[in-house]
């Protein structure tokens, strides 16, 4: 090899080192597959997001927001939307691939930040806890047809939470899920 060659050799393999971590990361985006076990709680998610904590949000079909009123949309921790599922029953967002988050509100709130606010939530503190009343301005209570005691509900890994998202203990792995129901 001509010694001219050598360093333009070395930057190349350089740039490959640095970039191969996002390489790698966009790889398993594009060959992501949707998890089919239906009784597994990221059932329907990306097999990336695995092991991992997820945020989905189901708006009822005629209230969902504009970007996101066709199936459900999975949009990755660092913001990035990497794929849709039009054939999903509810229409939607799961952000997910987050790890570590020790409760409901912690990783709520960073699923909310990651989109960049495009999530963003209006909350009423109570005595008995924390209430979310819109997300993404979607406001049960003001949506037009048969909402009567509608409210924005939370589950955890498929079963409706019966305790609030401040004091919701997550799981390595946990999916936590909104979605308006009534009473």
């Amino acid at each position: 090899m001509p010694d001219s060659l050598k360093p333009v050799s070395l930057v190349v393999f350089v740039m490959l080192l640095i970039s191969f971590p996002t390489i790698s990361t966009e790889w398993a985006r594009m060959t992501a597959d949707l998890v089919d076990e239906e009784d597994d709680p990221h059932f329907g998610l990306p097999d990336i997001w695995d092991g991992e904590q997820v945020v989905c949000i189901h708006f009822p079909e005629a209230e969902a927001p504009e970007d996101f009123d066709h199936g459900r949309t999975h949009i990755d921790y660092d913001g990035t939307e990497f794929m849709s599922d039009d054939e999903w029953n509810e229409t939607g967002v799961c952000i997910g691939g987050f790890s570590d988050y020790p409760d409901g509100w912690s990783l709520l709130n960073a699923a909310v930040n990651s989109t960049g606010n495009a999530f963003q939530l209006n909350t009423t503190q109570y005595p008995f806890g924390l209430m979310v009343d819109s997300i993404a301005g979607v406001d049960p209570s003001q949506m037009p047809g048969n909402f009567s005691g509608a409210y924005w509900s939370l589950y955890h890994n498929g079963a409706l939470s019966m305790i609030g998202i401040t004091e919701l203990e997550l799981d390595s792995d946990s999916v936590i899920t909104w979605r308006v129901d009534t009473w």
